[in-house]
């Protein structure tokens, strides 16, 4: 199995004359796309009715999950970076750490998997295709196998269904949305408030 993820790895991974146009791409896809993320939640939280809010709340605590998922794993099981073990190329800096589950898949799947539990299959599929262009991008800059992506796919999907299911017993999310709806409405002049 290793073989295999370190054989797609290298199929995937960008070589020594890869471009720079297709380089720089690929960076803003690894680290300026992940910034969608708390941007979308930030929009559909004000300008979003309830529902909108209810989705932000359930995204939101489902990457916080998946982030908290990645820790237990990386403390039972240590996977290097491929630029540990001085496979392929590496174009993005990163500091020597585990590579499995990647937190950036996590997070990403986790949103979008959030998103269409709640609803919202649209945007959920759109965040969907991001966090595949994040994830390949991860692979092809050198700091992510393509297993510390699939990792990072079912911990996200994982998180976002138990967020989901838990947050539904006993009313814990309507209980949570009301205090947190109460403390930003406090917290925002009475023109700038939404629905």
């Amino acid at each position: 199995m290793e073989e295999f993820n370190r054989s797609l790895f290298l199929a995937i991974n960008a070589s020594a004359e890869a471009s720079l146009v297709m380089r720089g791409l690929a960076v803003f896809l690894a680290q300026g796309l992940v910034l969608s993320v708390p941007l979308l939640l930030l929009v559909l939280w004000v300008l979003g009715e309830r529902r909108q809010r209810m989705t932000v709340l359930i995204a939101t605590l489902s990457i916080v999950v998946a982030l908290g998922c990645n820790l237990l794993i990386r403390d039972l099981w240590f996977h290097p970076r491929p630029f540990m073990l001085g496979l392929g190329q590496n174009f993005l800096a990163h500091a020597p750490g585990a590579s499995f589950p990647s937190d950036h898949a996590s997070g990403m799947f986790a949103m979008a998997f959030a998103l269409i539990l709640a609803s919202l299959r649209k945007t959920g599929l759109v965040m969907l295709a991001l966090a595949l262009l994040v994830s390949w991008a991860r692979v092809y800059l050198g700091v992510h196998f393509p297993f510390d992506i699939l990792g990072g796919c079912l911990v996200g999907l994982f998180s976002a269904w138990l967020v989901r299911r838990g947050m539904a017993w006993r009313q814990l999310d309507q209980r949570l949305l009301d205090r947190l709806e109460g403390l930003y409405l406090r917290l925002i002049p009475t023109g700038r408030r939404g629905s």
